[in-house]
């Protein structure tokens, strides 16, 4: 995804960037380039445009309709293509926050094993991070529909088994990646959990389960975007109130511009800008590829992994505390370090809730309440 930052704008502002502005232009140059020509017909034989009938579609109330039709369709179009841009950027920050939830519960509920069975730990550890950062990778490269080869911790480090595993169930039997991965985690779980390695409670261990299970379904959730098309038929009215929008508007202007220059670039004008409202619909629709506009996959895949790699940091199992002379006085501590904005608000109520202004306050209802009965 671009960074559409100060520096990257000023000097990018007129360049045709994107694939947006140049599919735009194929919309807009024809129509500019037509418009041209048809002033040079009126030079050669004025005639021309009457004899043929031309007039006619010069109607303003025509070209007002048409273009009100053509600026609807569109508006609805983008606004559902904006609507499935943050709705799948969204699912994909879930998707991440529910599977990190699930490594950093696995690492804290082994805690205390580590003492016990440190290396058991440390291998549980490992293969857990490795096999959600392959999961995450795998998801991710699915939902674009695998315009991406993403690359994940260390997936070298997996036993043979385990790659043989997977490699077989996915090709010999198209079972699904992704679903092959958490499987693989939800056993190393239960297994983790009866060894002694896991020490928590049985129904306080579910909280793992349900947040693999609430990334999955965010998943499927995402995928319903790359799945299901915008409807076919909406897209052909579209594309025919664009042609009809980029033929009848040099007709229109040419009719009250007679300068060719500024006939040219009135025309190219607002056919660009709505062909690349088109255009930037399209893009929108489907935010899971390798266009400008897209998301950023690869970035998302690497925030996962320094996410996961932290949990394996010697010190990630480091009790916080405090220091010995830090203060502890309750008293102490308001006075130093409540905000002093905070403490205006506080006595301002205070001086509110006073029982003289209190008071005022009771005997004002109870006089409202007898005026309403008399």
């Amino acid at each position: 995804m671009i960074d559409y930052t100060e520096d990257w704008l000023l000097p990018n502002l007129f360049k045709i960037h994107g694939s947006v502005a140049g599919r735009a232009c194929r919309f807009a140059a024809p129509s500019a380039l037509f418009a041209l020509g048809l002033l040079i017909l009126d030079d050669l034989d004025p005639s021309v445009r009457k004899s043929s009938d031309f007039d006619t579609f010069t109607s303003g109330t025509i070209w007002s309709a048409m273009t009100g039709s053509l600026m609807f369709t569109i508006g609805f179009r983008t606004n559902r293509a904006i609507a499935r841009f943050w709705e799948g950027t969204g699912l994909l920050h879930q998707m991440r926050g529910e599977w990190f939830d699930t490594v950093s519960n696995c690492v804290t509920f082994s805690v205390r094993a580590r003492r016990s069975k440190p290396e058991e730990v440390k291998k549980f550890r490992h293969t857990l991070v490795r096999l959600m950062s392959l999961a995450h990778g795998n998801a991710l490269e699915e939902i674009s529909d695998y315009q991406f080869e993403l690359t994940t911790i260390d997936v070298d480090g997996l036993s043979h088994d385990t790659l043989r595993y997977l490699r077989d169930a996915h090709e010999n039997f198209n079972f699904n990646k992704v679903e092959l991965n958490l499987h693989l985690i939800q056993t190393l779980i239960t297994e983790a959990f009866h060894e002694g390695i896991l020490e928590v409670p049985p129904p306080v261990l579910s909280r793992v389960f349900q947040t693999i299970s609430r990334g999955f379904v965010n998943l499927v959730s995402t995928k319903k975007i790359t799945d299901t098309k915008f409807p076919f038929p909406f897209v052909q009215l579209l594309i025919f109130l664009m042609v009809f929008f980029t033929v009848l508007t040099p007709m229109v202007l040419t009719t009250v511009l007679t300068n060719k220059l500024i006939a040219t670039v009135v025309t190219f004008m607002p056919v660009f800008a709505v062909a690349s409202l088109y255009y930037t619909a399209v893009e929108l629709e489907n935010p899971f590829g390798k266009d400008a506009n897209d998301l950023p996959l690869e970035h998302f895949q690497a925030e996962m992994d320094n996410c996961l790699l932290m949990l394996l940091h010697p010190d990630a199992d480091t009790v916080a505390s405090i220091r010995s002379d830090c203060c502890m006085d309750f008293k102490d501590l308001i006075a130093k370090w409540q905000p002093s904005t905070f403490l205006k608000k506080s006595n301002a109520h205070s001086a509110s809730l006073r029982p003289s202004a209190l008071q005022s306050r009771i005997d004002k209802v109870r006089h409202q309440a007898w005026m309403t009965k008399s």
